[in-house]
């Protein structure tokens, strides 16, 4: 089986950010879970901000999924996937996507039909 080189690198560059994150999410579980630090960080305005604009963004990437699927219902479910998950999600997403692609450029924009 003879994977094109953009497929690989883009799978070893998501794999590694997805390792990367993972184990940051895990060196910040072991500190307090989740809800605490939530908390903590919506008692000061730097974290509400942090919250808007990381929201913002997966908005912005959840409305291109959509693009991309051309299918609101798929695009809905990776929106919420990654309003829970996170970056995670988006990488999991840029990898199906480099996956199925034929050409670089096809990762990035909707398939002609």
């Amino acid at each position: 089986m003879n994977i094109p080189s953009f497929k690989l690198y883009i799978l070893y560059i998501s794999g590694f950010l997805f390792l990367i994150l993972s184990i940051g999410i895990y060196w910040a579980s072991v500190e307090s879970n989740v809800f605490q630090g939530i908390k903590e960080m919506l008692a000061l305005r730097w974290g509400v901000v942090t919250f808007l604009d990381f929201y913002i963004g997966a908005t912005v990437i959840g409305v291109w999924i959509c693009v991309m699927e051309k299918s609101i219902f798929r695009g809905v479910i990776w929106t919420l996937s990654i309003y829970v998950l996170g970056n995670l999600a988006t990488l999991v997403y840029l990898s199906r996507r480099a996956w199925v692609s034929k050409n670089f450029s096809e990762i990035f924009t909707p398939a002609k039909e």
